[in-house]
């Protein structure tokens, strides 16, 4: 991460500059002062020399003496008469220089440690800080790792840490909705299995009475027996297709199921349920009439789509009367695709219409051989692609299922 993003480590390092800052300064004005105070010393110390001098010596000119001060050409046999009283380079002739100078040291020092005191101070500080959020991070991912997702991370710095208490919190996020979908799915799975045992106890009993029936009865005659083999193969077909149903329901249910997203032709895919019921509307004498402006396109899953209307369509069939007719409208508007399948049946009694859409519900004049999923299937592959269906019925007149497609 750049530094200029790390507004923690910034921070430190700034306040390192602003007092490193300061310490320079204080200690070049201290320097200045100690050069003054040196002057001022040593000016006092020659001022005394000189009056000494001249009143010793009266006619000793004035202008020699400033110029031997300002000349360096005497300075060898000065300095070996200074050295004769023990007054080197490294001893000042002036003790009060000398102290000076050692307080000025001390001085220096002083500021010297207390900067690196205050450097050490910040620095252990950062870490501290720094250690404190490195726990609680671990901490986190402790809890993480127990699949406890109920923390909430807030953003409190923009540094490498929080960029990494980010990425963990983005991760959390993600692990939490795949641990809630793996519980949703399960739970679509468990209710699944409930349903197919609870539906298929009947059928089930059902053959295995009849298979009792063929065994035991040897003397059977063969239209009795050939009866009960076509029961059985009805009971199969039925636990069939209740258990293709449910095992669609639940993948839908559970979210596991991915749609493609393709321009459909409403009028072919229309077409095709309808040839797919061809059989079943003949059966009855049902004359399917389809409503439909050209190149009507929605966007979806062809074949699950097919699938739902299929499911409308032949309930439409099977609820209305011989020689009636159902009819297919379909409508088109700049907000969405609608499309009404419309029977000539009895009609659903209003108490019943908001459960008409429940699983294994079954209207009072449903057929006998009705297993009640077909509706709750296409109410969910519908609604998974951004459609809804809505159902209105009239005792005596019939029954209109609408399904509308967001564009």
């Amino acid at each position: 991460m750049k530094l200029s993003k790390n507004k923690k480590a910034l921070k430190y390092i700034i306040l390192c500059v602003v007092i490193t800052v300061i310490s320079t300064i204080i200690m070049f004005i201290t320097t200045i002062a100690q050069n003054k105070m040196y002057t001022k010393h040593l000016n006092e110390q020659i001022a005394s020399i000189l009056g000494e001098i001249q009143r010793e010596y009266p006619d000793f000119d004035d202008e020699k003496i400033i110029k031997i001060l300002n000349s360096d050409s005497e300075y060898k046999q000065g300095r070996e008469m200074l050295k004769k009283y023990g007054i080197t380079e490294e001893v000042t002739a002036s003790l009060e220089i000398e102290k000076e100078q050692g307080t000025n040291i001390t001085i220096n020092v002083l500021i010297i440690f207390f900067n690196f005191l205050i450097y050490i101070i910040i620095f252990t500080r950062y870490l501290k800080q720094r250690q404190k959020r490195i726990n609680e991070l671990d901490m986190y991912i402790q809890k993480v790792s127990r699949r406890d997702y109920s923390i909430n991370i807030e953003e409190s710095s923009e540094d490498e840490l929080n960029s990494l208490k980010n990425s963990l919190y983005k991760i959390t996020v993600m692990l939490k909705e795949e641990a809630e979908n793996k519980k949703i799915q399960n739970e679509a799975i468990l209710s699944s299995v409930s349903d197919i045992s609870h539906q298929l106890k009947t059928p089930l009993t059902s053959i295995q009475i009849l298979l009792d029936n063929i065994i035991e009865s040897k003397e059977m005659d063969i239209e009795t027996r050939n009866k009960f083999l076509l029961e059985i193969v009805r009971q199969i077909k039925g636990m069939n297709f209740l258990i293709l149903s449910l095992l669609k329901l639940s993948k839908l249910e559970a979210g596991i199921v991915e749609f493609e997203n393709n321009l459909i032709d409403v009028n072919k895919l229309i077409k095709e349920v309808v040839n797919n019921l061809e059989v079943l509307a003949e059966v009855k004498q049902i004359d399917i009439i389809i409503n439909s402006p050209n190149e009507v396109k929605i966007k979806g899953d062809y074949n699950w789509n097919k699938e739902a209307i299929q499911n409308i369509v032949k309930n439409a069939i099977e609820h209305s009367n011989e020689n009636k007719k159902v009819i297919i409208i379909v409508e088109e508007n700049n907000v969405y695709v609608s499309l009404k399948v419309i029977d000539e049946g009895q009609g659903i009694k209003k108490e019943e219409l908001k459960n008409i859409f429940n699983r294994f519900y079954k209207t009072t004049n449903s057929k006998e051989n009705s297993i009640g999923i077909g509706l709750a299937l296409s109410k969910s592959i519908i609604e998974r692609q951004s459609g809804f269906i809505t159902v209105d019925s009239e005792m005596g007149k019939g029954t209109t299922f609408t399904i509308k497609y967001i564009k």
